[in-house]
């Protein structure tokens, strides 16, 4: 979506009330498997110093990919921006691409890892996830006699270990 900024000279500030949807181009090197329904509400003035300021609340929900099971997962996000609009934004119409501010933003947001499994029940063959209150205390048969002398207390029967 691309702003008018040159409403500005006859307006206070431009409303911003819109939903948005990301192409797959920007997807590639995000983690983000999927981006739509991108809600942005805010708007854009300018301050008494000539600057371009933008103050937006963003909320929506991406798919990102579970860093356990490799599933694809829902991750809802929520965040503001207050930023000044820099002359590199504006382009030679006068015109802000409001889709570039808020791809950088939905960038910052995703979470390095994200999981909703429960490594309870998570195992695959010959391995599983196990934790120390719940483990068998089995014992190595290479280790039993060891085992079976400390547990008499020293005591030995005659045979060597």
């Amino acid at each position: 979506m691309k702003i008018n900024l040159s409403e500005l000279s006859y307006k206070d500030k431009i409303t911003i009330d819109d939903y948005f949807s990301f192409t797959d181009d920007y997807f590639a090197g995000s983690g983000i498997k999927k981006l739509d329904n991108i809600h942005a509400s805010g708007f854009v003035y300018q301050n008494d110093l000539d600057e371009y300021k933008c103050k937006l609340n963003v909320d929506g929900k991406m798919m990102l990919c579970d860093s356990v099971t490799l599933e694809e997962v829902p991750y809802e996000f929520n965040f503001q921006i207050d930023e000044n609009i820099n002359e590199t934004c504006i382009n030679n119409q006068n015109m802000l691409d409001i889709m570039e501010l808020l791809w950088e933003n939905i960038v910052l947001e995703v979470p390095i890892r994200y999981t909703q499994s429960d490594a309870k029940d998570l195992k695959g063959d010959n391995w599983k996830v196990i934790n120390e209150s719940s483990e068998e205390k089995t014992i190595d048969p290479r280790m039993q006699k060891l085992y079976d002398y400390y547990n008499k207390g020293g005591e030995t029967d005659g045979s060597s270990i």
